[in-house]
């Protein structure tokens, strides 16, 4: 059976973790990817019937907003970009899972430590 953390340790590594957050780098959410594509010239190689040979292949970025999908085409100067800040997102999206699992494991172990929900909206914080 895993021992219980102490209060003190889950508090200190929630804020370190807080502390990341304040300084956020940019974030984009959405997805890179490579295509071939053909064109809009009819007698082009990339429409021939036996053995197309398509254009590219070129990177996109995909992003899905409400209920509409947009795409960008990504240049050199814009992938790079575009990769870092996906990467960011995904770093971050990985410290929201750490803090949940840190304020999960304070309100099973230290439930009684904490202030009354109506004194504070945002739980106890270890200023």
């Amino acid at each position: 059976m895993k021992t219980k953390p102490s209060y003190a340790q889950l508090l200190a590594q929630r804020q370190q973790l807080l502390r990341q957050l304040t300084d956020w780098p940019p974030i984009l959410r959405g997805t890179i990817r490579r295509h071939l594509n053909k064109c809009g010239n009819p007698h082009c190689r990339c429409h021939d019937a036996q053995h197309p040979q398509r254009h590219g292949p070129y990177d996109y970025l995909s992003h899905r907003h409400g209920d509409k999908t947009q795409t960008i085409f990504l240049n050199q100067a814009k992938r790079s970009h575009a990769a870092a800040w996906v990467d960011n997102y995904h770093r971050l999206i990985e410290t929201i899972y750490q803090l949940s699992e840190i304020n999960f494991q304070i309100l099973r172990y230290h439930y009684e430590k904490l202030a009354p929900q109506a004194d504070s909206a945002h739980g106890s914080r270890a200023d």
